[in-house]
């Protein structure tokens, strides 16, 4: 059985990504430090708390040491799912086929984008582009195309 060439999209950061720019209290600025927790554990930090040495798997004290000014959130799968519909509305205008591996990833056949945008370079290209103006905090978005999901 051949593989099927796939593109990914990955929002990075999402968790930290979709808590911010919601109108909450101190969330308003996406320079601020910010780290997300699940059972005391950071599972994802925005760029400026890991300037400061916050890394995802720290527990609770330890990121609260290394900045102590970050926003410190629990993270919310719900919340972290709506925030996503908007880049997931966006990408419905290039496929079809989008299947969501989590929130903030995502991946779908290459083979009918590529060509109808001419190729995997072009492709991506496009996808960067719109998914980084979907995005109402900017972060990085990596967008890979390989043979296979695995890949």
């Amino acid at each position: 059985m051949l593989a099927t060439r796939t593109i990914v999209v990955w929002c990075a950061d999402w968790p930290a990504v979709a808590l911010m720019g919601t109108g909450r209290a101190g969330l308003e600025d996406p320079q601020q430090p910010c780290v997300v927790l699940r059972a005391n554990r950071v599972v994802a930090t925005n760029a400026t708390a890991r300037s400061e040495g916050v890394r995802i798997g720290s527990r609770r004290r330890e990121a609260q040491r290394l900045c102590p000014a970050a926003l410190v959130l629990e993270r919310d799968l719900d919340r972290e799912a709506r925030a996503f519909e908007a880049v997931l509305a966006t990408l419905d205008d290039i496929t079809p086929r989008i299947e969501i591996t989590r929130p903030g990833t995502v991946l779908f056949p290459a083979r009918g984008p590529s060509r109808y945008f001419g190729g995997d370079e072009a492709v991506a290209a496009k996808l960067h582009s719109v998914v980084s103006a979907a995005l109402l905090v900017p972060t990085a978005v990596g967008v890979g195309v390989a043979d296979g999901v695995f890949a």
